[in-house]
């Protein structure tokens, strides 16, 4: 489908890759989750550490956007997979590319 530079944070539709510096964002707004997938990015600079992070390439509870733009980190509002009252910050390197995907 086509790249944009940034996804807007009321996006409520479609499937999304988000690849940042050091990984690939999945996100699926029709089920409304987000899947990591550590070491798939958009970089070959080694002066970007992949980190490891609870529930990587697992879908876990996407609850929004507040932002994701080209050049600039995003940041996702997630819910822990295994406990729905625990919500937190998913913040990436500097994203490379934004696409939709369906």
């Amino acid at each position: 489908m086509a790249n944009t530079q940034e996804l807007e944070p009321d996006t409520t539709d479609g499937v999304w890759t988000v690849v940042t510096r050091t990984s690939t964002y999945l996100l699926d707004f029709e089920e409304m989750t987000l899947l990591r997938a550590p070491g798939v990015g958009g970089s070959t600079d080694d002066t970007w550490a992949v980190s490891q992070l609870r529930r990587d390439s697992e879908d876990i509870p996407l609850l929004g956007v507040k932002s994701c733009r080209v050049g600039e980190s995003a940041q996702f509002w997630v819910r822990a997979a295994d406990d729905p009252d625990v919500r937190t910050w998913r913040i990436t390197t500097p994203v490379v590319s934004i696409e939709r995907i369906s």
